[in-house]
């Protein structure tokens, strides 16, 4: 038992060590295996968007920042480290009002009762939400879609002329929710281990809607994901500008100290107001320490309406989402720029596109013309335009693609509604 829990220890899940190891042998071990422990998907994802081929490392493993930058790889891991990785099990707060959370188990479960047992039955929302929100799939469905940094965008809508409040580092247009959110429904009704195994990844629709309506579903789409049709609306956020800047350059930022950090937010504001000049530096959220440069973001657009379709690994059509395009700027401390804008290498974009299924889901469909009335554009970011790096998937066929453009199957499902 000792050992068990010198080990969780050494490898940084802070775990009470009488509440929970004591009783949950196994669920502890699993734990280690988890991608809620090893966040390996959004690590490596990320690495390979950068440039690095072969990359296979987790929280645990992920290297330190390079001292000589000469391209966007040797910059990944500080960008990860600094900027993305605050959600693991061994951050308590990253500040963002939504976000905080306890370590270790107690991240997502709830604390015992003195008798020793659960204050709860299940999960609480808030709980997966202080991890899943903006850009990826939690706060969608509650209809939540993240609004831009720039003020412009941040209108004061409320009676007292000030801002909405902002959670998750930033405020939120209000579109609309998911139906099973409407009708009472938490995450865990769906992602749950109710067999005793690991936490169910692959939700389907079909997993309760076993009796689909067959005069509804005909076999030209029955190779297309529900979500691609019933959702609402999506996520999509195109183009993020990221720049580490090493020196104390902060004065054009004044319009721009929101950018769903509060850290970042704190700095430059108390940075602008300062006589001294004050050193650019910002928190490693894995080692929790303080280093050089700091670390600026911006989208060139957000959108929720167009949708990207290709296939994921099984052959579903889904909807893409980017995660993320990057362009990625560096200057260090003698003012040089390194890396100005880069958004390529060897030919090759700094980009990740990934199937994925909006929780945002109405049981009435799109209309066909969302999808069948739609050109596929060969430049910029327009509905079906095709992206050249995707994550367990691949694009869309010739004669996929040329099923959307046709308007046979508008006049088939015209008929069917007739």
């Amino acid at each position: 038992m000792l050992r068990l829990i010198v080990i969780f220890f050494m490898l940084g899940l802070h775990l009470n060590a009488e509440d929970c190891v004591d009783c949950h042998k196994k669920e502890a071990q699993k734990c280690q295996s988890s991608n809620h422990y090893t966040l390996s998907n959004a690590i490596n994802i990320t690495r390979k968007a950068w440039g690095i081929k072969d990359s296979n490392v987790t929280l645990q493993t992920i290297p330190h920042s390079k001292i000589d930058v000469k391209k966007p790889s040797d910059l990944v891991d500080d960008f990860l480290r600094r900027k993305c990785l605050k959600c693991h099990l061994n951050v308590k707060n990253s500040g963002e009002r939504g976000m905080k959370r306890q370590r270790g188990c107690l991240a997502c479960h709830s604390k015992h009762s003195k008798k020793g047992r659960c204050q709860t039955k299940k999960i609480a929302m808030s709980k997966c939400l202080s991890c899943h929100n903006k850009e990826f799939v939690g706060t969608d469905y509650k209809g939540l879609f993240p609004k831009d940094y720039s003020h412009s965008f941040r209108t004061p809508l409320q009676k007292d002329g000030k801002y909405p409040s902002q959670r998750y580092g930033i405020d939120f247009h209000h579109l609309n929710q998911d139906i099973h959110y409407k009708l009472g429904m938490s995450c865990v009704d769906c992602h749950n281990n109710k067999n005793g195994k690991n936490w169910k990844k692959n939700i389907t629709c079909k997993d309760c809607h076993k009796e689909l309506s067959k005069s509804n579903h005909k076999e030209y789409h029955s190779n297309i994901s529900c979500s691609a049709c019933h959702s609402s609306w999506n996520m999509s956020s195109y183009e993020l500008s990221v720049f580490r800047d090493d020196t104390a350059d902060y004065a054009k930022w004044k319009d721009l100290t929101l950018q769903e950090d509060a850290y970042l937010n704190k700095f430059l504001k108390k940075a602008l107001k300062s006589k001294k000049k004050i050193k650019p530096v910002m928190p490693d959220w894995v080692d929790m320490k303080q280093k050089k440069g700091v670390w600026y973001s911006g989208w060139r657009y957000r959108r929720w309406e167009d949708m990207v379709l290709g296939v994921d690994m099984n052959g579903t059509i889904k909807i893409l989402r980017p995660i993320f395009q990057y362009r990625v700027s560096y200057r260090d401390a003698n003012g040089s720029m390194v890396l100005d804008d880069v958004s390529s290498v060897d030919g090759k974009p700094l980009e990740a596109w990934a199937p994925y299924s909006p929780h945002t889901i109405t049981k009435k469909a799109k209309s066909c013309e969302r999808c069948h009335n739609t050109e596929i554009k060969k430049g910029g970011v327009y509905s079906l335009k095709i992206p050249k790096v995707i994550y367990n998937g691949k694009a869309l066929s010739k004669t996929q693609t040329d099923r959307l453009k046709s308007y046979k199957y508008k006049k088939i499902r015209a008929k069917m509604l007739n």
